[in-house]
């Protein structure tokens, strides 16, 4: 008899007492195949959640962004045609002053609009244009993540300084809808208002900044035929084009990396599995 044969024979005695003795087997390969296919439903969930709240995370149906400059009167008309509403921000790294004390922070400094889309949420729920605005002291406001606050021991009415413009502090900041497309911080994030900065130095020619132009389009818009005209009209500028078809590139890219490796890892861990089986099985027919 071949030893194909003998290896059969031997399992169909084996199968006479049912399937106790691949309780081990049939639950190692269930494990393995639940694990890919739970893998697979996550990175489906997550790619969902980012698609439906594409808009909230990029500030905006489309957002076109600047480096170490703000738009041109060319590029201001441009939007002013194709939006229903555009929020201007800007994006720089400064020292945050505060009784001597001092801190490396992100500011980011936003508009009357901002945001387009999504809540900025403040420790006591109040609104972020408020408490950005001019209080009675004549000093803008400013809010400042938690970590910030409790580094250099601030309270409300505390005073910042960032560059020559001095804010007083009126809120912590608990969360922006658009931290997710802000990049990589060195810092707390702070906010002010745009205007506040007028006069501070901050935002000066030759200064490193990132201006942001979110864009609140019609529902109507075609938004593949608006990102290609603002390509073809500003393709020498320097213009960064994103809008809510993939307005997470870089988390849709780490989620896609992930759930690839850990999907090859199930399959690693079937196939290291499935060897060990192969032994075993060997073994006894041995």
């Amino acid at each position: 008899m071949s030893q194909m044969g003998a290896a059969l024979s031997i399992a169909r005695r084996e199968l006479r007492g049912g399937l106790r003795g691949f309780r081990i087997f049939l639950a190692c390969l269930a494990l393995g195949v639940a694990a890919i296919a739970a893998v697979g439903s996550v990175r489906m969930a997550i790619q969902e959640g980012l698609t439906s709240e594409a808009t909230a995370l990029l500030g905006g149906d489309a957002e076109m962004q600047f480096t170490y400059r703000f738009a041109t009167e060319a590029e201001r008309a441009f939007m002013a045609e194709t939006a229903q509403d555009v929020s201007e921000t800007a994006s720089f790294r400064s020292m945050a002053v505060h009784e001597g004390e001092r801190a490396l922070v992100q500011v980011k400094a936003v508009d009357s609009l901002y945001p387009l889309y999504g809540n900025v949420e403040l420790a006591d729920g109040g609104d972020l244009q408020a408490r950005l605005a001019p209080g009675p002291g004549a000093l803008p406001g400013i809010v400042a993540e938690r970590v910030l606050v409790d580094r250099l021991g601030l309270a409300p009415g505390d005073q910042l300084t960032l560059g020559t413009q001095t804010f007083e502090l009126r809120d912590t900041l608990e969360f922006a809808p658009d931290s997710a497309t802000s990049g990589f911080g060195l810092g707390p994030q702070v906010i002010v208002h745009l205007d506040a900065l007028d006069g501070s130095g901050l935002l000066a020619p030759g200064t490193l900044f990132d201006s942001a132009y979110r864009l609140r389009l019609a529902d109507d818009t075609n938004i593949a035929s608006v990102a290609q005209e603002a390509e073809d009209a500003f393709a020498e500028t320097g213009l960064r084009w994103r809008d809510s078809r993939n307005g997470t590139p870089g988390i849709a890219r780490f989620v896609d990396r992930l759930g690839a490796f850990l999907v090859l890892v199930g399959l690693a861990g079937l196939a290291v599995g499935g060897v060990g089986v192969s032994s075993a099985v060997r073994a006894y027919l041995e």
